[in-house]
């Protein structure tokens, strides 16, 4: 609930759509240590982590209107060329000022990214979002190409990555990529996409933001669709489309993500679709969604596709792609789940929030019974051995 107000704008129109209380399904309740807290610490190194290739990192910015973006580029040292990131932000927020912490994180790492507007208002035309993103992007590149003193994009190594109405243009970008004329993607995550503000599977089928076929997402790229189980802004309906109709992608190239909300420690931790939101002057709001779960993902997942390393982090049901950390008291963290890329899922199945929109379970764990007293084993009762083989058959 903390980054609520750093996507407050989703947040508003979410007051007229109409969301009924659901009941979620979650047999298990671990008992709760009330002094415990989550782990409130990036990783010193590793994706994720906080170990940086580079000191400081420098912004440009080009266009106007939906076609304006900003450019981050890495510094201290500067190097001589790099990977690119296009990261498409969520409905309204128009300036980076609700993730530039992760910005800044990705850039630091090595990575020119490229953050475009692609909305001169809340009135845009949704179906202008992905034609401005290519827009910004290819500018960029120009930018970039036209003084060989700057970092030189590598455009062999892109990727693209999204939240909400941009987690739905970034599956759109890369299944148009060739019409778009960009750069072939080698990495694709979208971060809980939705095309409506609601959680029902109907509205996001018949939401506004247009669909590509999302079997033009290249063979050979590495994709992770992302959703939380607490969203009652867009629910799963398009991070499961998504997963289902990339068909060309290898199914060891892709996964579903699921984030799973915690009420195990002093305080309750909701994976609600806010989370991805980190200000860069809001220190204190970056948390274990951010180091363990969304950082790390995009980081292993663009290391891998990248340079070849650390795809444990990002694919494969791996102990550490799954990993959130762990509670002061030593308990892990719930951990993200994950399915792989034969796996059979139905976008259409109906989506139910494990917790409300205060923090609290749509269904309360049973009350602890007493325990009963142990009773004595009764003594046999005499009898032929017959009889009892006979008995032990029913």
């Amino acid at each position: 609930m903390k980054k609520l107000a750093w996507l407050i704008l989703p947040a508003l129109l979410l007051a007229y759509a109409p969301v009924q209380a659901q009941q979620a399904e979650k047999k298990d309740f671990p008992a709760r240590n009330a002094k415990a807290t989550a782990p409130d610490r990036q990783p010193e190194d590793g994706p994720g982590g906080g170990k940086y290739a580079h000191a400081k990192v420098e912004t440009h910015e080009a266009l106007e209107a939906g076609e304006h973006y900003w450019l981050y580029t890495p510094a201290e040292p500067v190097p001589e060329k790099a990977p690119v990131i296009a990261f498409i932000h969520g409905y309204g927020q128009l300036n980076p000022e609700g993730y530039d912490a992760w910005l800044e994180h990705l850039c630091r790492r090595g990575n020119i990214v490229i953050y475009p507007q692609y909305q001169a208002h809340g009135l845009e035309p949704p179906a202008n979002y992905a034609p401005n993103c290519a827009t910004s992007i290819l500018d960029a590149f120009k930018y970039l190409e036209a003084d060989k003193t700057r970092v030189q994009p590598i455009k062999e190594k892109f990727a693209i990555a999204g939240h909400s109405a941009g987690g739905v243009t970034t599956a759109n970008l890369a299944a148009d990529w060739e019409s778009l004329k960009l750069p072939k993607p080698k990495a694709v995550m979208p971060v809980q996409p939705g095309r409506a503000f609601s959680c029902n599977c109907e509205a996001q089928k018949n939401g506004l933001i247009p669909l590509s076929d999302f079997a033009g997402i290249p063979e050979e790229a590495l994709l992770l669709s992302v959703f939380s189980d607490s969203d009652h802004t867009v629910g799963a309906w398009c991070a499961k489309e998504f997963f289902v109709k990339a068909t060309k992608v290898k199914a060891e190239n892709k996964n579903l993500v699921e984030f799973i909300s915690s009420d195990y420690g002093k305080k309750s931790i909701v994976a609600t679709h806010q989370t991805p939101a980190a200000p860069a002057t809001r220190a204190e709001m970056l948390d274990v969604w951010d180091w363990y779960g969304y950082w790390k993902l995009l980081d292993g997942l663009t290391d891998a596709a990248f340079h070849g390393k650390n795809r444990e982090y990002a694919l494969g049901d791996t102990p550490q792609q799954k990993d959130m950390g762990s509670y002061s008291d030593g308990r892990p963290f719930e951990k993200l789940k994950v399915w792989k890329g034969d796996a059979e899922i139905n976008p259409d199945e109906e989506y139910k929030p494990v917790f409300d929109r205060n923090g609290n379970r749509n269904q309360k764990p049973p009350e602890p019974k007493e325990a009963e007293p142990k009773k004595e084993k009764p003594a046999e009762t005499p009898g032929r051995k017959e009889d009892k083989e006979e008995e032990e058959e029913f």
